[in-house]
């Protein structure tokens, strides 16, 4: 009697570990500054795709006061990146503000005359010099940036974008407080902005329904040659200073990337395909991710015409292995269910070949080999697919559907 309940215990004990782990959004990195002399931490979001995915290299959107906002932007980028797939998947680094005092000292430039003036320049040599490149070594990371500040965070944001135009590619300054120092940053700008009439910065710029941020003041001198090509206002009447964010971000985000999005839910050709991509290359440098929704979409309205779906995975070898992978992976399921079983088996094994840490495709070889009734290959296959998704940090949707496999496997003698 007490050895089993020594086993209860036991396995008591075990299943409160497996079902009590906690659940991680991200991590947590530092670098050392030498400009500031000091520690400096930061949170790093990785979208669903980032430990699976073989040579892909995300956009990045970098963050004032990243302790404060982190949570709800991650789950925003999971929504429109890795679900919605209306913008590409993204890394979203979080800069730690360190406190209320430090945080302000650091999104504030320094201006004669001013008397809470900061050390944004010393900030700003911080993350061109030491943070970026500190990121670029040790993240997948595409040469395509965005940084965004919300309220004093938003003076920092103006600043850079007009003292450091080319830094990042768009700058979102969300109801920046530009009444800070009596509007101090109108002398800024009238001594750059104003003296060039011209920049390179794209800089998107919000308001809630709030007075006396200064923003439409800041705007009224701005030359209007840069506020009609550089600069993009949206007002937002229904939120708060405190909620502007979300709205915000999604707006600028869905612009900016506005061209990378798939307007049509498929391409009805290999031309379509790689003229869409061409287009992305040019503007963005990089094609990014491709939805796994337009992939499978492609295949299911490709999958009669055998010429064309030749052709596309032709493309899609040549633009985005990763994107390849699952179109295979896509087919093969299809196969699958008609019985194909050689040709899925094929497919599956190529997808396995360009990328061997797929569990999509382990999942599908599963029921290959369950539909063969090979039952401990068919198990072997999505143990598999089960560790990887551990191993890469997988979400517990895409856990699910192998449990579902599993559930399968485990009903056959």
């Amino acid at each position: 009697m007490g050895k089993r309940l020594f086993i209860y215990l036991f396995l008591f004990c075990v299943l409160q570990n497996v079902f009590s782990q906690d659940i991680s959004i991200g991590n947590r990195d530092k670098v050392y500054s030498e400009i500031l002399q000091q520690d400096r931490e930061f949170s790093v979001y990785f979208p669903p795709s980032y430990n699976t995915a073989i040579n892909q290299k995300y956009p990045v959107l970098y963050i004032l006061d990243g302790d404060y906002n982190f949570q709800y932007l991650a789950g925003f980028l999971e929504l429109q990146g890795g679900i919605s797939e209306v913008i590409p998947e993204m890394i979203l680094v979080a800069i730690s503000g360190k406190g209320t005092a430090e945080y302000r000292k650091n999104c504030k430039p320094t201006i004669e005359g001013v008397e809470d003036s900061g050390n944004a320049g010393e900030m700003v040599s911080f993350i061109e010099k030491e943070l970026i490149p500190y990121v670029n070594k040790n993240y997948k990371t595409a040469d395509y940036k965005i940084l965004g500040g919300h309220s004093v965070g938003g003076i920092f944001v103006i600043n850079t974008a007009i003292n450091h135009p080319d830094l990042f590619n768009d700058y979102i300054a969300i109801s920046p407080a530009l009444w800070w120092g009596e509007n101090a940053m109108e002398d800024v700008m009238e001594k750059t902005w104003g003296k060039t009439k011209s920049t390179t910065a794209s800089v998107y710029i919000s308001l809630a329904n709030e007075q006396g941020m200064g923003v439409n003041e800041f705007l009224k001198k701005v030359p209007k040659s840069i506020v009609e090509k550089n600069i993009q206002f949206k007002e937002f009447p229904n939120e708060i200073h405190n909620s502007v964010g979300l709205p915000t971000y999604k707006w600028a985000l869905g612009d900016i990337f506005k061209n990378w999005y798939v307007k049509e839910e498929y391409f009805s050709s290999a031309d379509a395909l790689k003229n869409h991509y061409s287009e992305v290359q040019k503007q963005y440098g990089s094609i990014f991710n491709i939805p796994y929704t337009i992939v499978g979409n492609t295949h299911y309205m490709l999958q009669k015409n055998e010429k064309e779906r030749v052709k596309v995975q032709a493309a899609l070898k040549e633009l985005n292995p990763n994107a390849l992978v699952l179109f295979n992976t896509y087919r093969a399921g299809k196969l699958v269910a008609n019985k194909e079983l050689e040709e899925a088996e094929k497919l599956v094994n190529d997808a396995l070949a360009v990328n061997p840490g797929n569990f999509d495709s382990y999942n599908v070889l599963a029921k290959i080999k369950l539909a063969k009734g090979n039952t401990a290959e068919a198990n072997e296959a999505i143990e598999k697919a089960i560790n990887l998704t551990n191993k890469q940090q997988a979400r517990q949707w895409q856990i699910n559907e192998l449990l579902e496999t599993k559930a399968e496997i485990d009903k056959r003698p």
